[in-house]
């Protein structure tokens, strides 16, 4: 996957906040007032502000406060909407951006590939406001599993799509067509291998 400029540690921390909105989501009351921000923007989630104000960071230098905070809402509200098959905190693994979730969806078949294509262009042509308010419905369309998502590198993404909207575009569509082409290439692989077995 194509690294993205976020500072040394951000992803850590990144996934810490990750961490800490699941173990909320544990309480059915806080978990429905995560979810009651779902797609929508701060001024109009009032009732997040209680359960999640105080575990979003103040911005670095250079960023965009509104920003900021829109995409730990965002985040948390995402998490909180999650399907009950898909709650349980997912287990560390490899970086992903969300081309490459997406790319994974539709080999695990929760997804025709034309159906990600489209929701991705659309996704990666939209500016600040227009992504918060159609990314949920992907997001948690695909999200039929722990781990679907990485939310950790999400956020990352979000914090910064007001300053690096075309370069983080580029990378979720590259690593989408990327993560297509190998599993692909190794579908044809082992289908060889099925119709020629003692070769």
């Amino acid at each position: 996957m194509t690294e993205t400029s976020a500072p040394p540690n951000a992803y850590d921390r990144a996934s810490t906040y990750v961490s800490t909105v699941y173990r909320l989501c544990e309480d059915p009351g806080k978990r429905a007032a995560l979810r009651s921000g779902l797609a929508r923007p701060i001024t109009s989630s009032p009732r997040m502000h209680s359960v999640i104000a105080a575990r979003v960071p103040l911005p670095r230098e250079g960023e965009d406060r509104d920003t900021v905070q829109q995409a730990y809402y965002a985040i948390a509200s995402m998490i909180a909407s999650l399907p009950p098959q898909a709650r349980g905190l997912p287990s560390p693994g490899a970086r992903r951006n969300f081309g490459v979730c997406l790319a994974e969806a539709v080999a695990r078949g929760t997804i025709r590939e034309t159906s990600a294509e489209s929701r991705l262009t659309l996704l990666t042509r939209q500016n600040e406001r227009g992504l918060h308010r159609h990314l949920p419905t992907t997001a948690l369309f695909i999200s039929t599993r722990p781990g679907t998502l990485d939310w950790a590198q999400l956020l990352l993404d979000l914090r910064s799509w007001d300053r690096e909207r075309e370069e983080t575009a580029r990378n979720w569509l590259q690593d989408y067509y990327r993560t297509r082409f190998k599993a692909e290439r190794e579908a044809a692989r082992l289908a060889d291998e099925n119709d020629h077995p003692n070769d």
